[in-house]
C-alpha cells in the first residue's frame, strides 16, 4: 500500500511539473512576460498564432498575431525548461467586424469608422490591397520623415 501511495504522489508531482502555464493574448498586442530566470532559447509551436521578442534574458514580449492556440518552450543555457507556456489568442471582436461574399472574408475594423484590415484568412486581393495601402503610407511617411530632417 505504502508503494501505491508513493507512486501516486510521484506522478501527481510529475504531471504537476509538466503541465504548461496558460496565458492569453489578444490578436495584435503585445503583453509583457517576466522570466524568474534567463532564457537561452525560445521556440514557438506555431508563429503564425503568436511571436515571442527578447527584450533580455530574463524579459519577453509576447505578441497575439492570429486567433488560435499555440505553445512556447523557453529554456535556459543547460537546455532546461523555464517555461512551456499555452499561448490563447483571442480577437478583440468588440472593433471588428466580418463580411463574407461567398467563400471571399473581409474584416473591417470600426473603432471610429469600418475600415478595412488585415486579418489571416481574408480573401487574398483585399489582404493586398491593404498590405499595399500599408506600404503606401509607410513610404509617405518615411518622406515626410526625411524631409523634416533636412
Amino acid at each position: 500500500m505504502r508503494q501505491l501511495i508513493s507512486a501516486v504522489a510521484a506522478a501527481i508531482a510529475l504531471m504537476s511539473t509538466a503541465q504548461a502555464g496558460q496565458i492569453w493574448l489578444t490578436m495584435d498586442y503585445v503583453r509583457p512576460y517576466k522570466l524568474d530566470r534567463p532564457a537561452s532559447d525560445i521556440v514557438i509551436g506555431n508563429p503564425a498564432i503568436a511571436d515571442v521578442t527578447a527584450q533580455d534574458s530574463n524579459n519577453l514580449l509576447l505578441f497575439g498575431k492570429t486567433p488560435g492556440v499555440t505553445n512556447i518552450y523557453i529554456l535556459d543555457a543547460d537546455g532546461q525548461t523555464i517555461e512551456n507556456l499555452v499561448v490563447r489568442v483571442r480577437t478583440n471582436a468588440t472593433d471588428l467586424l466580418t463580411f463574407y461574399k461567398g467563400s471571399a472574408r473581409t474584416t473591417y475594423n470600426c473603432m471610429t469608422n469600418c475600415e478595412a484590415t488585415i486579418t489571416v484568412g481574408d480573401d487574398r486581393d483585399v489582404f493586398r490591397q491593404v498590405t499595399e495601402q500599408v506600404g503606401q503610407k509607410f513610404g509617405q511617411a518615411a518622406t515626410a520623415a526625411a524631409a523634416d530632417d533636412e
